[in-house]
């Protein structure tokens, strides 16, 4: 079972960290897509092709949401994509954005926050759901959010 994830580059690590805790929490059960990962998306592929297989395979699409990404037209189109696909769009809000401030049509699908307290247990407790199972296995919730907030870190001092 795919797990597609929206980002734009600027937001790789970001990305990177979530993919992995993803895959690791579900021992296997599941894979992330994420196009900024050479495995993912390998040079000389047709690009379009693999994103729009990923799309096909998914079973949840959750996009990153930051002031810059929201400006950003790929965010929307892949959002758009997914939705006339038919999936749940789990927005993921950071770097100041937050939920209550989504754009429209962003704004009509139940979005996280990273820095809400609750947060991996949502984005845990939702992906289980999606993906079917009763729920998910224990993880180091602080160890995780410290490693999303050095990604953010890092972004906003580029």
């Amino acid at each position: 079972m795919t797990i597609f994830l929206s980002h734009i580059s600027e937001e790789a690590s970001i990305a990177e960290v979530l993919k992995d805790w993803i895959e690791s929490t579900f021992l296997g059960q599941s894979e992330v897509f994420a196009s900024s990962d050479t495995n993912d998306l390998p040079a000389g592929n047709k690009w379009i092709d693999e994103i729009d297989q990923a799309l096909d395979s998914a079973v949840a699409f959750l996009v990153l949401c930051s002031p810059a990404s929201l400006k950003r037209p790929w965010i929307c189109l892949e959002t758009g994509w997914g939705w006339i696909k038919g999936l749940p769009i789990i927005p993921i809000c950071h770097s100041g954005q937050k939920k209550d401030d989504l754009p429209s049509p962003m704004s009509t699908f139940q979005a996280l926050e990273i820095d809400s307290g609750g947060f991996v247990s949502d984005l845990f407790t939702t992906l289980a759901k999606h993906l079917g199972f009763a729920k998910f296995p224990r993880i180091d919730q602080d160890t995780m959010l410290h490693e999303l907030t050095a990604a953010i870190g890092a972004i906003s001092e580029s």
